[in-house]
């Protein structure tokens, strides 16, 4: 529950009194000596009914000059606030100017967000380089990026310019030092030969997953900003959706330096649309959802301008976000056409074996390889695997299989047939020590032109 003191000058009191008394609210007035003001006014509220009451206080007599302080009382024993709520709104959220106070203080000071921002950073590019789920989730924990996310959204729809221009500030420099101590961190690594043997930027799977962003990135990041803003609002949850915000920004971040230390312009540019994109979205959620609760300036004469800058800046971020899914586009279009492809030309060459010269191979698997250097994303190279016995030979496989993919797919693609040697029931009583644990074997790599319509 809350508690509202409000200083209330001299010729107020008696318009208040039955203000307050009309929509049967409890309170207390306390005479006050002090020159400017002639009575203390004290109410205990539930949390939602805030706004309903500041709104019949400004509307009753009070100003900006006046004091109005908000308290967050732990209950009212022999008070019947439980009781109230019938004249109000459905809206189980806080005031709008409790909502502004909390926004400002989930804006840490410069110093504290800089070293917070590159330790959350070092622990995520650390979690990528491991390919560890366990850290990245950790270094979204510790990440001081709720506030500034949510603050720009927040100071738009109240009209307070200095929390947008402070949010909007700390967004971009929380998205600066998050590639630039990415960059260096990952420097630092490689150069000290402290990664992984064998490591491979574009194979490992944490790193590999912030490189095919497609539409559905773009749900999650709308979901995280109108999550962000419920859970202010209503006061539910806001460390765990801080971290579901920290997931969307963090991550991808950490991945564009990693790619610019390994030399890697395609990891940095799939990764900075994916981190564009999650900006935007959760921006423009945050707008949206805001303004759809209600949340409004508190002096009506600012409410047509505060509607004209929110139309502004929320339709300047829906181009943005549309021009920038458009690659989120072609990557779920990518994604679509080459389970398409996979499941053509795996239908079509599992007909082909049903031939009987090939009655004891098996088809295994086909994988259509994307060329990831393109924003076209065009499917390269066909692998198919088929499981055999060892020791036989099965001519006019090479030029069988070829032509069912070329047939299917209808793109120059190269083409890779796997023989995976497998043993027989009558050759594993036999005495084959070879063959005891039979290699993969590559019979065919050719690349053959689309055949011309």
């Amino acid at each position: 529950m809350r508690l509202i003191e409000a200083t209330v000058p001299a010729g107020a009191v008696d318009d208040l009194r039955a203000v307050l008394t009309e929509h049967d609210l409890e309170f207390f007035v306390i005479d006050e000596t002090s020159p400017k003001y002639a009575a203390l006014l004290h109410i205990p509220i539930p949390e939602e009914e805030v706004e309903f009451v500041l709104g019949l206080l400004y509307e009753s007599g009070l100003d900006s000059e006046d004091h109005v302080v908000i308290l967050d009382a732990e209950v009212d024993i022999f008070g019947r606030t439980d009781d109230m709520g019938e004249s109000v709104d459905n809206h189980q959220r806080v005031a709008g100017a409790e909502l502004e106070g909390q926004t400002v203080d989930l804006l840490p000071d410069k110093q504290t967000f800089v070293t917070m921002m590159v330790l959350s950073t070092i622990v995520a590019t650390t979690g990528l380089i491991l390919d560890s789920a366990a850290v990245v989730v950790g270094s979204m924990v510790i990440a001081p990026l709720f506030g500034p996310a949510i603050s720009a959204s927040v100071g738009t729809v109240v009209d307070k310019p200095d929390l947008f221009r402070h949010g909007l500030r700390f967004q971009v420099l929380g998205v600066s030092l998050a590639i630039g101590s990415a960059t260096i961190f990952a420097w630092i690594l490689k150069t000290a030969y402290l990664v992984p043997s064998g490591f491979a930027v574009t194979d490992t799977p944490q790193i590999a997953a912030r490189l095919s962003p497609d539409l559905l990135s773009l749900v999650v990041a709308l979901v995280a900003g109108t999550a962000g803003v419920l859970s202010l609002a209503t006061g539910a949850g806001m460390a765990l959706v801080g971290v579901m915000m920290a997931a969307a920004l963090l991550p991808p971040a950490a991945t564009v330096g990693i790619g610019i230390t390994w030399g890697e312009p395609t990891v940095a540019l799939h990764s900075g649309v994916l981190l564009c994109v999650n900006v935007l979205a959760i921006n423009f959620a945050g707008l949206v959802t805001l303004w759809y609760l209600g949340y409004r300036p508190q002096s009506w004469v600012q409410i047509p301008q505060t509607r004209r800058k929110l139309l502004r800046r929320g339709g300047f971020l829906f181009v943005a976000i549309i021009v920038v899914s458009a690659f989120l586009l072609s990557v779920t279009y990518a994604t679509v056409h080459q389970s398409q492809v996979e499941t053509a030309t795996q239908n079509g060459i599992s007909e082909e074996l049903t031939a009987p010269v090939y009655e004891n191979l098996s088809l295994v698997d086909v994988k259509a390889v994307q060329d990831e250097q393109m924003l076209a994303r065009d499917v390269e190279r066909i692998i198919v695997t088929v499981a055999a016995p060892p020791g036989e030979e099965y001519p006019g496989l090479q030029e069988n299989v070829t032509g069912v993919v070329e047939k299917q797919v209808g793109e120059n693609v190269t083409v890779d047939i796997r023989v995976s040697l497998v043993l027989t029931e009558s050759q594993t009583k036999t005495d084959q020590p070879d063959v005891q644990d039979p290699p993969e074997r590559v019979i065919h790599h050719a690349r053959r032109p689309t055949p011309s319509l």
